[in-house]
């Protein structure tokens, strides 16, 4: 009863605080609203406490302030958020919980949105209490293999928690790269912002001298010394990958980049657009995004317990 009251308290009207205040109007209090009936929620069948305000007239409830407001199909967004983290493409899902193509790319785009909050809270939680991560960098396509896209993950080693992940746009490298060219022009290449953008958000999260470990790549070791002064940093010689695990596992007894080579397999593995062989493929990179950030919050709560 009294976590119900203190919502009741918080509930002031979206009405009269959307407005700026005037000179002569008092303080909103919990005086100015009362009561006024239940209403059922079609969406999930909940009962919602409605409230009246005694300044405006107008009635409200507290569920104004949920994310997941006007939506019609709440029912469905965490099974849709299970579907999309393994390996479940959106046409399958979309048969599958009996909804349109169209519902499900919008709630994409909506728990896209969601779990990055959620994402930053968990880094919060982290504040300065990691001290040894692994990144890398794993490449995927924007619709056809002339415009890769790089994909840059950091992962805690001791329990491999993903800390963060961006997209960058990158040029097409071998016997692709003059067709790419001639295609669809110079395309330019953001991985290096993408790190630097990586490594900013998960600063917090790292102590004063972490220890620091990724493979060989030449433009790695100036960004590290530029966010981590202080790291340890240590580079392993990378070696040739095994037919298992997407590719991403190596063919050695020990492999000093497990946690990271491994997270890097389970991402290809249960996000169906970065199979290695597959006709689900990313046309927008916000797209991907989104998806990738659906993904590192159930890596994070459910898969890494």
């Amino acid at each position: 009863m009294v976590y119900i009251c203190a919502i009741l308290l918080n509930m002031r009207c979206p009405h009269c605080t959307s407005k700026p205040p005037s000179k002569n109007e008092l303080p909103y209090t919990n005086k100015d609203f009362k009561k006024r009936g239940f209403y059922r929620r079609k969406s999930d069948s909940r009962i919602i406490q409605r409230l009246y305000c005694k300044r405006c007239k107008k009635t409200y409830s507290h569920a104004w302030n949920d994310p997941a407001f006007n939506q019609k199909k709440r029912r469905v967004n965490y099974p849709l958020k299970q579907m999309l983290a393994s390996c479940v493409s959106q046409r399958r899902a979309a048969k599958l919980l009996g909804i349109s193509r169209t519902t499900v790319a919008r709630k994409l785009i909506y728990l896209g949105t969601l779990c990055p909050d959620k994402h930053e809270q968990f880094l919060d939680s982290q504040h300065q209490q990691i001290d040894y991560i692994q990144f890398d960098e794993c490449q995927t396509i924007e619709h056809t293999k002339c415009k890769p896209l790089s994909i840059a993950v950091a992962v805690a080693a001791n329990n491999r928690k993903i800390l963060g992940m961006t997209v960058s746009s990158m040029p097409a490298t071998g016997h692709l790269a003059a067709i790419a060219r001639k295609k669809y022009g110079k395309r330019p290449d953001h991985r290096i912002q993408g790190l630097k953008i990586l490594f900013k958000g998960i600063s917090k999260s790292l102590t004063a001298t972490p220890t620091i470990h990724s493979d060989e790549h030449p433009y790695y070791k100036p960004i590290i010394n530029q966010f981590f002064p202080k790291a340890r940093y240590i580079q392993s010689k990378g070696v040739a990958s095994a037919v298992t695990g997407q590719g991403e596992l190596k063919k050695t007894r020990h492999d000093p980049l497990f946690a990271i080579n491994h997270t890097l397999a389970m991402l290809r593995a249960n996000v169906n657009r970065l199979v290695r062989k597959t006709w689900c493929t990313t046309k927008k990179p916000e797209r991907l995004a989104d998806h990738l950030a659906i993904y590192m919050d159930m890596h994070n709560v459910v898969l890494t317990v």
